[in-house]
């Protein structure tokens, strides 16, 4: 198997999602901004990206391997994309999340359901919008670069078929 083949795909997806990564931290630190619960999730699944593409770096599967690491890829991208979606739909309407729910900090004392519950579905901290960009907010920005972190594996997933389609 070819490195250069390999590296075609999992090396600029690594590059790539420590860059959102590495801005999202900037934003934090340099610009101020608290990170809400959905931001939390939306940061660990372009983590465990970048881990998956690391990962795939280090081992240099053959081609069974490279499918893999590429559905997993793509699992952390879908599943970021949809975390996204859903902080940019409660934005988009803040009454979805009423009621009265702890803050994030106070959040990691309560039990692990509560916690996850959370992380998933949001809290009241994750509607106000606080920063934009071109007239993006930023869960908007998180899912254009997780729809583009998507499109990476499944690209390279779909031209794999089409080559195994043409072998036989």
């Amino acid at each position: 198997m070819s490195l250069a083949c390999l590296r075609s795909f999992f090396l600029p997806a690594l590059l790539v999602s420590i860059t959102v990564l590495v801005a999202s931290l900037r934003l934090e630190s340099v610009v101020g901004l608290v990170p809400c619960a959905l931001c939390f999730s939306q940061r660990l699944m372009l983590g465990l990206y970048a881990l998956v593409c690391l990962a795939a770096l280090i081992h240099r599967p053959g081609t069974r391997g490279q499918r893999s690491y590429g559905w997993l890829a793509l699992g952390c991208a879908v599943g970021g994309a949809l975390l996204a979606g859903r902080h940019v739909w409660l934005q988009a309407d803040p009454q979805l999340l009423e009621g009265c729910h702890l803050p994030l900090a106070q959040l990691i004392d309560q039990p692990l359901g509560e916690l996850a519950r959370a992380l998933l579905m949001g809290t009241p901290d994750c509607v106000s919008i606080s920063w934009s960009f071109l007239d993006l907010t930023l869960p908007e920005w998180s899912l254009l670069a997780f729809l583009l972190l998507a499109a990476l594996p499944l690209s390279w997933l779909t031209a794999n078929r089409l080559r195994q389609r043409a072998w036989d």
